[in-house]
């Protein structure tokens, strides 16, 4: 989808064995704002089995390799700014939210914000609090209080992120996990109206 101009770019990325796909129902709430997006298959998912010519499987994959996945997020950041698109928003669920923050951070291309949903304080050996230094300023934290460790994660880190001098912002997810918490279009409202005061 080509968003119309000046207005935010998503890049979707998806949780622990799951693909782009996941975000269907999320892309049809984006367009309904005028937000455009990219969801991406990170390596060793969906349409994404192999990389560097190798097979890529999650299910195998060590701490290093779950690491080096934010590289796909920062490739697909590299494709938009080439297609002139600037403001983006990397959105992640679960692991896809750790990676995302790290992306942000250790990437070229710097996003306007990052949400994470359901994040966790460890996914992988992926630990999103050694990001918060270098991450963008403005952080949205969504989590659901049935999903405790999620729950718990997300509350520490809103609180390091406010410590870090960040504009740290959290919502309730209702319930679920990642983009289960979109079940309830409350929550897409909540993270579309956030969005929506990006400056």
């Amino acid at each position: 989808m080509k968003p119309a101009s000046g207005a935010l770019v998503f890049v979707n990325v998806h949780g622990l064995g799951s693909d782009k796909n996941e975000w269907g129902g999320f892309q049809k709430d984006l367009a309904a704002r005028g937000y455009g997006w990219l969801s991406i298959d990170l390596r060793g998912h969906g349409g994404s089995r192999s990389c560097g010519g190798k097979k890529a499987d999650y299910r195998t994959f060590t701490k290093a390799d779950w690491a080096a996945a934010s590289r796909d997020i920062e490739a697909a950041a590299g494709w938009l700014k080439k297609k002139k698109i600037s403001k983006m928003v990397f959105c992640g669920a679960s692991v896809g939210a750790n990676l995302a923050l790290k992306a942000a951070a250790e990437g070229t291309v710097k996003p306007a914000a990052v949400v994470l949903l359901s994040p966790g304080l460890d996914y992988a050996g992926v630990k999103p609090e050694f990001y918060l230094a270098k991450a963008p300023k403005r952080l949205l934290f969504a989590a659901a209080e049935d999903d405790p460790y999620a729950w718990q994660s997300a509350a520490a880190l809103s609180r390091l992120a406010a410590r870090s001098g960040l504009s740290a912002s959290a919502v309730d997810g209702g319930s679920g996990h990642g983009v289960n918490m979109f079940k309830s279009p409350a929550t897409a409202d909540k993270v579309l109206d956030w969005a929506g005061r990006l400056p």
